[in-house]
């Protein structure tokens, strides 16, 4: 099976950085959306596709436009791949920025209702997320999620997230050493078997 991490296109906060990392629930631009929709005839998405995606707008609207033109796409949405910081500060809360609060789970089952939602059952993941948990904490989460995501028996699960997520998750399926240049950048992707 192919595990495939998409990083969001350009996001508004991605511009006139560091004055807008605080924009709360920040859409992608135009060039971040011209940037994902160049991943459609990268890599050919069909309808056998699984695609999970962060609970922030501009994950959601990098799913919405990676899986135009399929017929009823199998779309999730959790908290699970939500915003991470790589590496971890000593003192996380500290950094948390605005861009990186969930989109509210209420508002993603009214507007996104072509989602279907992981981890309902868990408000504390919904409200808190994983951006600043202790990797000890993290770790059985993201095997949970990696565990479920085998039990789909999908040939291909594309992953729309963050650039510290996605390094995190290569840490946690095995990889040593990343660094911050492992980061994806706007629309990048990484693909691992499993």
């Amino acid at each position: 099976m192919d595990i495939i991490f998409i990083r969001h296109g350009q996001g508004l906060h991605n511009t006139d950085i560091p004055d807008r990392l605080n924009t709360v629930n920040p859409h992608l631009t135009e060039k971040g959306r011209e940037q994902v929709a160049k991943l459609r005839s990268e890599f050919s998405f069909h309808q056998e596709d699984v695609f999970i995606s962060s609970p922030t707008l501009r994950t959601i609207e990098t799913t919405n436009i990676v899986t135009c033109g399929l017929n009823s796409a199998k779309k999730y949405v959790t908290p699970l791949v939500g915003p991470r910081m790589f590496p971890m500060p000593s003192n996380p809360e500290a950094f948390v920025l605005k861009c990186d609060i969930h989109y509210p789970l209420d508002l993603i089952v009214t507007e996104h209702s072509d989602f279907d939602v992981l981890e309902k059952d868990h408000p504390e993941l919904w409200n808190s997320g994983i951006n600043t948990l202790s990797e000890s904490a993290f770790a059985p989460l993201g095997l949970r999620l990696m565990r479920w995501i085998q039990g789909l028996c999908a040939k291909r699960v594309f992953i729309i997230t963050h650039d510290g997520t996605v390094t995190n998750y290569r840490c946690l399926l095995g990889e040593d050493g990343l660094t911050r240049s492992d980061f994806l950048g706007e629309a990048g992707w990484y693909k691992v078997k499993i």
